[in-house]
């Protein structure tokens, strides 16, 4: 059977994660110096996929930086599709619908961080003759998804359709769709919910699939991407796709620490990071080329590495 595509959102501003996404684009921020969109891309190819696409916008060429001028991620080509405008969910996959083939393909958000059975979802998909599956949880997030468990059909989505039957649950940001969703997604933005929203409309079967195990953390604001770094620091709690027994690896081994200084609870240290004499730091994230000054203390702060820090500093993005 051919092995399916699958479409990345990379595209969006990340605006509650600023001021870190004015410098990286949100899915590629570190987490334990592992770009946040490659966990995506790990799971996608344990699940099999062949074509990887990816849209951008914000600061485009830190892709380029990260992946290369001809994109490639583990030996794996990425296909770019830059939105100088940006298209939302729906019209950022017909941009890209050349490269998703004829058959059913993957839709994944590349600002989450999951753990979750995709070879399950997309047999689970060719099985029930729906034009799409979403993956869905029952606490997590904002629950906007009615579902009906016994014949595995989502009824509403976002109360749109007024349906109060069914479970409420939260959409995962992944799904399976087939290559009928772009008779629903106009040219220029649009989002995939309001395609999903028409064909039921339309009589449409959208399918779901519920899943309560596992990682799944919604990087979007500086303390859920704190949170995220003590979860994962649990080897209990690490992705399964993940296959490097090194990883991961809080204190990066070009990170320079002075042997006087004071590193309590999880502290994360990129490559080039600099920890001066005598200073403190404390359930910390610092960026690659971060530097903290001599007798200075950071306590639950994310560093991004553009400026030298020194002081006195506690819940803080610097």
């Amino acid at each position: 059977m051919e092995h399916p595509a699958a479409f990345v959102l990379a595209a969006g501003l990340g605006t509650r994660l600023r001021p870190l996404t004015e410098l990286l684009p949100k899915p590629l921020v570190p987490i334990f110096h592992k770009p946040l969109l490659t966990f995506a891309f790990d799971s996608l190819m344990a699940a099999g996929v062949g074509p990887l696409a990816l849209n951008t916008h914000h600061l485009p060429e830190a892709f380029h930086k990260t992946f290369g001028i001809n994109p490639v991620y583990r030996g794996h080509s990425l296909q770019l599709f830059h939105e100088p405008l940006l298209l939302d969910t729906g019209g950022g996959i017909r941009n890209a619908r050349d490269a998703l083939g004829s058959s059913a393909f993957f839709l994944y958000n590349g600002d989450i961080l999951t753990d979750f059975p995709l070879d399950d979802l997309l047999v689970r998909h060719r099985a029930s003759g729906a034009l799409a599956t979403l993956l869905l949880r029952e606490e997590g997030g904002v629950a906007n998804v009615r579902f009906d468990a016994a014949s595995g059909r989502i009824l509403d989505f976002r109360g749109a359709l007024g349906v109060e039957e069914g479970v409420s649950t939260v959409y995962s940001g992944i799904a399976v769709f087939e290559p009928n969703i772009f008779d629903w997604i106009p040219d220029g933005p649009y989002s995939i919910i309001d395609a999903i929203l028409g064909a039921m409309r339309a009589g449409e079967k959208i399918g779901g699939m519920l899943v309560n195990q596992g990682l799944w953390i919604d990087i979007g604001t500086p303390e859920a991407y704190l949170q995220a770094h003590r979860w994962i620091a649990s080897p209990a709690n690490r992705p399964s796709c993940m296959t490097d027994a090194a990883w991961p690896e809080p204190i990066h081994h070009e990170a320079r620490i002075h042997p006087t200084a004071i590193l309590e609870g999880l502290v994360v240290a990129g490559p080039g990071v600099s920890i001066a004499q005598g200073a403190r730091v404390r359930d910390s994230i610092l960026w690659p080329g971060a530097s903290i000054g001599p007798d200075s203390s950071m306590e639950e702060c994310i560093v991004s590495g553009t400026m030298s820090v020194s002081g006195h500093h506690r819940g803080k993005v610097l």
